[in-house]
């Protein structure tokens, strides 16, 4: 282990602003009882790699990945359920995603291909490969981690009467939501909104990710295009769990985190205080329990990775899938 620092399918273009030459072609498949649309860029012919992104975002949000990876890799970016293109059935479990994640590598035939895909989660959708990687080791080639692992771990063992009242606090955010979004005026104040969340995000990135992930609102105006329900999500699995499934993993691991996505885990977590030091040693000590695992920090970035710093996360990204082909050879 090692730890370092990094300073319907027709062939459509992805934005209209698309770099390189950017191409991709969306397809539609069914999931676990919702359909579910992937985009795929690429060569056909070359190794696959598999891109999910995080809770309230889709897959062209990941298209950073996928131009520096087009010429050696045949990419394909889910949709999440709830997500984009994808379905919204109400209906948002860990299981669920996992199973999804399976529906789509078995239509695209990945579970058959000569080269296993190599899968690079963020956030939400580390939690989901990672579980996807230890229940089917021997088609995952590799495994990427942008933030995916969760918050620290609270710094003392809570009493019962705190565990009671977080238990509480749960139920009542079940109790509270609501499948209805707000509506915004126009895709201004959209854009608005997501640079003013995410400042180091380039604003040509944010256009891009904005027009793909907005939808007329029934109301008026505009929405974002998700589900508000797959919140839920947080109380199908526990940390504890996680932690053990890391444990079934030995295909290689890369672990990337911002050196600034602490500010993102503590940020209205009531609760939730870690000190830097705490943080580290926490990733460290999720690292130790993966047999093959390395970390890279990404300087000036947050949780949001391939927004704040795309082009250090790629350099990132690359060393680690050069180092798997040199493996290969």
């Amino acid at each position: 282990m090692q730890d370092s620092t990094v300073q319907p399918p027709t062939p459509i273009p992805l934005y209209s602003e698309a770099p390189h030459g950017l191409q991709s072609q969306r397809s539609y498949f069914a999931g676990a009882n919702c359909q579910l649309s992937a985009l795929e860029f690429g060569d056909p012919e070359k190794p696959p790699m598999i891109l999910l992104h995080g809770m309230r975002d889709h897959g062209l949000s990941m298209t950073s990945i996928a131009s520096a990876f087009q010429g050696s890799h045949r990419i394909f970016a889910l949709d999440l359920r709830g997500h984009g293109h994808s379905d919204n059935p109400g209906s948002y479990a860990m299981v669920q995603f996992v199973a999804d994640l399976r529906a789509m590598v078995k239509h695209f035939q990945l579970d058959r291909a000569a080269t296993s895909p190599i899968l690079i989660g963020h956030s939400l959708g580390g939690h989901i490969v990672s579980r996807y990687a230890a229940a089917y080791p021997q088609e995952v080639r590799a495994l990427v981690l942008l933030d995916g692992m969760g918050p620290p771990n609270a710094a003392e063992v809570a009493d019962d009467q705190t565990l009671q009242q977080r238990w509480r606090d749960q139920v009542e955010s079940m109790v509270g939501l609501s499948r209805d979004l707000k509506a915004m005026p126009d895709s201004a104040d959209a854009l608005a909104r997501l640079t003013r969340n995410n400042p180091r995000l380039a604003v040509d990135r944010a256009r891009q990710i904005v027009e793909a992930g907005i939808e007329a609102h029934p109301d008026g105006g505009i929405r974002w295009r998700w589900d508000p329900m797959m919140n839920m999500v947080w109380q199908t699995f526990s940390s504890l769990e996680t932690e053990q499934q890391m444990r079934w993993l030995d295909c290689p691991v890369l672990i990337i985190t911002g050196e600034d996505a602490l500010q993102y885990w503590t940020a209205g977590r009531m609760g939730l205080q870690a000190s830097e030091a705490l943080y580290a040693a926490e990733l460290g000590r999720r690292q130790g329990l993966f047999a093959d695992a390395r970390h890279v920090v990404i300087p000036q970035a947050g949780h949001m990775l391939h927004y704040d710093q795309p082009d250090q996360l790629n350099i990132a990204l690359r060393v680690f899938v050069d180092s798997l082909s040199a493996q290969d050879a």
